[in-house]
């Protein structure tokens, strides 16, 4: 009979160091988010109203129209995946700007209920209007503002690029710049 207690493991170390840790650090970060799918890379609110601010025009899209259904998949699809925050926020002028400047083009989609986009940040809980501007001020840091009852969210996420926003709304004849 060998009574010798097992010699210590580096292994076993560090596989009980990550069974400890990994739970511990997702748990933090979903207190301090409040949500506990912030690991989740997926975006697909639908929403139940987009509107073009094309250069100081209005231009609302039907809900079964094609245009609304395409545009809705491309929100989500950039909104889908890594997503970078920072302190960029809206001032009312700016929005009013985004929905009337006759040198701004932006979407702005209105959702039923209220909801939040999944990340490791604090920020766009609650909300249920984003705008994107795609052309003016901002555009060119792929920002995306929320609005939760017409107050703006702290901050904006940065995707990877509006172009395919703006190429689809271009190019389907949405929107042109005069």
């Amino acid at each position: 009979m060998n009574n010798q207690p097992a010699s210590p493991s580096l292994l076993k170390l560090v596989g009980t160091a990550l069974l400890v840790l990994v739970p511990l650090i997702y748990g933090i970060i979903a207190l301090n988010t409040g949500d506990v799918l912030w690991i989740s890379p997926v975006f697909d609110a639908q929403p139940v109203a987009i509107f073009i601010h094309c250069f100081g025009t209005d231009v609302p899209l039907e809900v079964d129209s094609p245009s609304f259904v395409e545009l809705t998949a491309l929100v989500n699809q950039s909104l889908t995946g890594r997503k970078r925050w920072d302190d960029l926020s809206l001032s009312a002028i700016t929005i009013q700007d985004y929905r009337s400047h006759p040198k701004m083009m932006t979407l702005e989609l209105l959702y039923a209920a209220p909801f939040r986009v999944h990340s490791p940040y604090k920020f766009f809980s609650h909300i249920d209007t984003i705008i994107i501007p795609l052309v003016g001020r901002h555009a060119q840091t792929n920002a995306v503002f929320g609005l939760a009852q017409t107050t703006p969210a702290a901050g904006s996420f940065h995707i990877e690029s509006t172009a395919p926003l703006v190429e689809y709304i271009t190019s389907h004849g949405l929107c042109r710049e005069p």
